[in-house]
């Protein structure tokens, strides 16, 4: 994998590390750890600079990036539902009485 194919661009751990854990909101430090540590699971190595990182964002989003991991691997391989179809002229219909 390519750095340009990684979700943690060349410099980011570096940032992190250095205040930007702070910059992120709670959301974006869950959706970096989620992704950072799925690819961790499917193989790429992280430098320790990435790893020291990513405890950081776990430690202070007081998650288990494991259980993320999972959840995100759960959502990704999980079966489609059937597709529901809108039917349109139903809908405006429905619409047009309110």
């Amino acid at each position: 994998m390519t750095d340009q194919e990684t979700v943690m661009a060349a410099g980011k751990a570096r940032w992190l590390l250095e205040g930007g854990v702070d910059k992120l909101d709670e959301e974006e430090r869950a959706l970096l750890l989620a992704l950072v540590s799925l690819e961790a699971d499917t193989g790429r190595t992280l430098t320790d600079e990435e790893k020291e990182a990513l405890d950081q964002i776990a430690a202070r989003a007081g998650v288990n990036g494991a259980e993320i991991t999972r959840a995100v691997k759960q959502m990704v391989e999980a079966e489609t539902k059937k597709e529901h179809h809108l039917d349109w002229s139903a809908l405006k219909a429905r619409l047009r009485r309110k």
